[in-house]
């Protein structure tokens, strides 16, 4: 068997420590939806959907019907929700694999209900409300209470399994704005209630509003970023260090991105590198080539300013980042050779680059990084 060019190594270990550095957090018997869109944030959607199961997650959160249905397909029996839109071609099959979806305004309420009537089958549904971020959900109190009516009026039809929103900016100093969601959403939980509806799972908190806000967790929180190891910014990484709610919680990041050097060459002073001579070699140089561009995650505007590690040193990006290539400057490493590994995320030695470093070279945020890391690349579980 060949070995790869270009890899990411996952370890389950770490996703489970920090699943479980979330759970201590939590009042026992609040739920946990890991989310595992986007590729499980480039990780692997079904290895690390089953560890997030094993490590304590009761439901996993998803974006696409198709993510939903590869689960189902792998042999997950575990609930899943749809967080995003889908096609009403789709329902059936989510209806089919109880799969839950997500009802964020009248006219989603109105296809899924046409489709449960002429399957004559019943939906799991999720509501939600829109409290702020102004993306999907319902745009105010009483749309959801007249599409939560119309829902438990027809039990035959309907299972309503959740109630969610989500919180536009945690992760800002001023908390003003998020407090005022909090108490939007919980307006809509007290009405409902006075109607005697009980709705089982109550969602507002992602990532950082768990950690930070107790009083956003309710029955179940969201949990994307934090389950890889990665925070949801530097301000929400210092807060958690400082604060005594969180003494002793720490994350370990999942993913290590490596790579080989393909090419090694000497150039000399006032050579140019790369696409549109943006390099120009100060001094004689070695040069090493790894396989590795922008199609493969690495931002293009990290060109000559971004690092990778190897054995240990940090060697510069240098001219524009390829679509499949790359070219360091390896003179502190003069005798490597084709071959040799490459560490652009994890540690070399005593070094170490973060899937949070690339985004701050990159003006980013680290979900970009990790989520942008293509499904070709082959990742290794351990």
């Amino acid at each position: 068997m060949s070995s790869p060019l270009s890899w990411l190594t996952i370890d389950l270990k770490a996703i489970d420590h920090n699943i479980k550095q979330i759970k201590g957090l939590l009042k026992p018997g609040i739920k946990i939806i890991a989310i595992v869109k986007a590729n499980a944030y480039g990780h692997g959607l079904f290895e690390v959907s089953r560890q997030a199961l094993r490590s304590g997650a009761t439901h996993l959160g998803v974006v696409t019907a198709s993510e939903a249905l590869e689960l189902r397909r792998k042999g997950v029996l575990q609930p899943i929700v749809v967080l995003g839109a889908v096609s009403k071609d789709d329902i059936p099959t989510l209806i089919k694999n109880k799969v839950a979806m997500s009802i964020y305004n009248a006219e989603s309420y109105r296809t899924t209900a046409r489709l449960t009537n002429i399957l004559n089958k019943k939906a799991i549904v999720h509501l939600k409300l829109d409290t702020g971020i102004n993306r999907l959900g319902f745009a105010t109190i009483d749309e959801l209470i007249k599409t939560t009516k119309a829902i438990v009026a027809r039990p035959r039809y309907f299972e309503l399994e959740g109630l969610y929103s989500h919180l536009a900016s945690v992760e800002e100093l001023n908390q003003s704005y998020t407090n005022d969601q909090i108490r939007v959403f919980e307006r809509a939980i007290n009405k409902i209630e006075t109607l005697g509806i009980k709705v089982p799972l109550i969602s507002l908190a992602a990532s950082a509003a768990t950690t930070m806000l107790t009083d956003s967790r309710f029955n179940c929180v969201r949990i994307g970023i934090e389950m890889y190891g990665l925070w949801p910014s530097r301000g929400v990484e210092l807060w958690c260090k400082r604060s005594k709610k969180t003494r002793g919680f720490k994350l370990r990041p999942a993913l290590t991105y490596k790579t080989r050097l393909i090419h090694v060459r000497r150039i000399k002073a006032g050579a140019y590198v790369g696409y549109g001579h943006t390099f120009q070699a100060p001094q004689a140089m070695t040069l090493g080539v790894i396989p590795v561009g922008y199609a493969e995650g690495l931002p293009r505007s990290l060109g000559n300013m971004g690092f990778a590690l190897l054995k240990g040193a940090g060697v510069p990006i240098v001219g524009r980042v390829c679509m499949n290539m790359t070219i360091l400057d390896i003179s502190r490493r003069p005798r490597a050779k084709v071959g040799d590994e490459v560490v652009l995320i994890g540690k070399s030695q005593n070094r170490q680059i973060t899937a949070t470093d690339i985004a701050d070279w990159a003006d980013t945020i680290n979900y970009e990084i990790v989520t942008r890391i293509p499904e070709y690349i082959e990742r290794v579980y351990k």
